[in-house]
């Protein structure tokens, strides 16, 4: 199998229609990344066609059959990444971004649409992060629910480019826990130092003491 046949089956992100925008970037990011890392740098800084003066001395785009290796190079990743974008959107999508020839434009064209300005993005950072402040566990919801809306918040979070640490996520979970836990976490941090445990291991954790408490 070869890299591109593995980019396409692992990494593939999915559809954009609109609504899943900050998972359909993350995953993007990193297929871009996966593909080759210039990609992704070409993406940040885009990519000019090469041009040359004519007799008159304007400049004109240079013909592709004259390009040099590093030019052909530039516009291959170019070509991967609009690629890339183009097979991932869905029509209404797609029809934003049509005329883009250039990757760059093409990206900031739907994180524009999706997510609005900077300023905008700012404020939904802002939201976003008073809604992480404020998440609750509700008296009847599983930890793995709880812990499903707690990743929605970070994955969002993340794509508008203010993540939000492990560690923060873990002592959120901590804090948002019944009464019933104090004990047990007590010695849970008695055993193990908070600062260094990994999300997913304390909510494994947690459904192992859920699972006691009901058995």
């Amino acid at each position: 199998m070869d890299s591109s046949t593995t980019v396409n089956s692992f990494l593939k992100p999915p559809v954009l229609d609109g609504t899943n925008y900050a998972l359909w970037k993350t995953r993007m990011r990193f297929t871009i990344k996966a593909m080759d890392v210039r990609a992704w740098q070409s993406i940040l800084t885009g990519w000019t066609p090469p041009k040359i003066l004519d007799p008159e001395g304007e400049y004109i785009l240079k013909p592709e059959s004259t390009w040099t290796t590093e030019e052909a190079q530039s516009s291959s990743y170019n070509a991967k990444e609009i690629n890339a974008i183009f097979s991932t959107v869905d029509m209404r999508m797609f029809g934003l971004i049509a005329d883009c020839t250039i990757s760059k434009d093409a990206w900031e064209a739907l994180q524009e649409h999706c997510e609005g300005t900077e300023n905008v993005r700012r404020t939904r950072l802002r939201f976003l992060n008073t809604k992480f402040e404020n998440l609750g566990l509700n008296e009847d919801e599983t930890i793995a629910d709880y812990d499903k809306r707690l990743r929605e918040i970070a994955t969002k979070a993340f794509a508008l480019g203010g993540p939000i640490s492990n560690e923060s996520m873990v002592n959120k979970v901590l804090r948002s826990l019944p009464d019933g836990f104090n004990e047990k976490i007590w010695v849970l941090e008695k055993v193990k130092d908070s600062s260094n445990m990994k999300l997913t291991e304390l909510i494994s954790i947690i459904q192992v003491f859920e699972m006691n408490s009901t058995s």
